[in-house]
């Protein structure tokens, strides 16, 4: 695969997360703070919109598996040309809110687009993900091309997370932010739209694939996702994924509010906080990713806790900022480090399945993995917006009481410490090493070969 393919097949994925990025990093904050929803609302529109997610993406799996490939309009890079302008919308839907609306219709209103999102996403989502584990075989492809993402990534989160960090921290006027979030949504429909564009599509991606038939046949969807589910390195990957994972995933959230109300810091500091740490991370991406190439995917996530939980002991310690810089930078390299070495485990749990049955069933396995850690990895928001409301939290409020500053420390450094000792448990039983790892490769390179040849 050479430089043009790997960056063709890394472009869709990062880029239509800014979505979620939005959703999952600056909603929260948003609403709280400008738009002026109780913490406890938001709390139940995460909850709602993760049990959608959950529910949506076996179901939408299992159709766009059994989805037949039509040579006027194709399949996988179809699905993502026809969601795009729906997740678009739906981002310019979750803007554009006003705080003179009953907290009544705010919370269903927003619940809609989170809906209307979610649904154009999961399809998007499978569809790209069907794709890229076809075009890029093994592991270490895998990896390969998942460093391209995380620097295209990083640049979309950076664009998106830059706002709230400006215009939602400290004395900074919060007027801008609408147009500011309108315009990254309006950049990001560009690069979308291009980065579909250029994909190609041909009948020979399919005639790798098995499939039994057509029509659904639901008895066999169950006894399958049974198998699955039992496979040990199916529920050892998910336990470990609902809690460590999610965990060190919804960090930026946690980060608004430490920021603004703990560490007191300004627009200015905030972002250095935030870019910092990203730049040095990108700068020692390419070791983080020989060290997962050299020891396998399972090790190089244990070396990941390493610096994740010394950063958010850090934090709960000493809240000055120079502290707070040197301790992101510690979670945001424990946190990219844990993400590059799992893309090749969600792959491997696909080709796993396929050696054992005989069936490639990528849209199956991703939904049932979905169902257990969208729902589930949804406890992180639920659990800390209702910390900040147990413990008082007013984002009107000129000065928070020294309760809710404590809620804010507990829930932005202790409880991804108590996740991420839960997830040891399973990580370790976690079954596929390195010569595991080999083998799913060198079977899938079989299975596949020569269609990595053009994207």
């Amino acid at each position: 695969m050479n430089r043009r393919e790997k960056w063709a097949l890394a472009l869709p994925g990062p880029i239509s997360n800014l979505g979620n990025i939005i959703i999952h990093n600056v909603l929260m904050k948003y609403y709280t703070d400008i738009i002026g929803l109780d913490a406890k609302f938001i709390g139940w529109v995460y909850l709602i919109y993760n049990i959608w997610n959950a529910i949506n993406d076996p179901l939408f799996g299992v159709l766009i598996d059994k989805m037949p490939y039509k040579p006027k309009r194709g399949k996988y890079v179809y699905l993502m040309r026809v969601t795009t302008p729906v997740m678009i919308l739906a981002m310019i839907g979750m803007v554009l809110n006003s705080p003179s609306l009953n907290q009544w219709f705010i919370f269903a209103f927003l619940t809609l687009e989170l809906f209307v999102f979610d649904t154009g996403y999961t399809a998007f989502s499978i569809g790209y993900n069907s794709y890229f584990y076809i075009k890029a075989p093994t592991a270490e492809d895998r990896v390969n091309v998942d460093v391209i993402r995380v620097y295209v990534a990083n640049v979309i989160s950076f664009l998106a997370t830059l706002i709230p960090t400006v215009l939602l921290v400290g004395d900074s006027n919060p007027k801008f932010i609408i147009p500011a979030l309108l315009g990254v949504v309006a950049i990001d429909a560009v690069v979308m739209g291009i980065s579909v564009k250029i994909l190609k599509e041909s009948p020979d991606i399919y005639e790798t694939i098995s499939v039994k038939n057509e029509k659904i046949n639901y008895k066999e969807v169950l006894k399958a996702s049974w198998a699955i589910i039992k496979a040990r390195s199916f529920w050892t990957y998910l336990l470990f994924f609902i809690t460590a994972r999610g965990a060190i995933g919804f960090y930026f959230t946690p980060f608004l509010y430490y920021m603004d109300h703990v560490a007191k810091a300004g627009s200015t500091e905030a972002t250095i906080a935030d870019v910092l740490p990203g730049l040095i991370m990108l700068a020692l991406l390419p070791l983080l990713t020989k060290i997962i190439k050299k020891v396998g995917c399972k090790i190089a996530i244990l070396i990941s806790y390493i610096p994740a939980i010394v950063g958010y002991t850090g934090l709960f310690i000493n809240c000055s900022i120079i502290n707070v810089v040197f301790c992101y930078i510690l979670i945001i390299l424990g946190k990219n480090l844990m993400e590059v070495a799992c893309t090749p485990i969600n792959g491997a749990l696909i080709d796993d399945d396929e050696m054992r049955t005989g069936e490639r069933k990528t849209g199956l396995v991703g939904g049932i993995f979905a169902l257990g850690t969208i729902m589930l990895t949804s406890i992180q928001q639920f659990v800390f917006s209702n910390i900040l409301s147990g413990f008082g939290y007013d984002g009107k409020a000129a000065e928070l009481t020294e309760r809710a500053i404590l809620g804010i420390r507990i829930g932005t450094c202790l409880v991804p410490i108590g996740f991420f000792i839960l997830g040891l448990i399973p990580l370790l039983l976690f079954p596929i090493n390195k010569k595991r790892e080999n083998e799913l490769g060198e079977f899938n390179k079989k299975m596949r070969g020569g269609i990595n040849e053009e994207i």
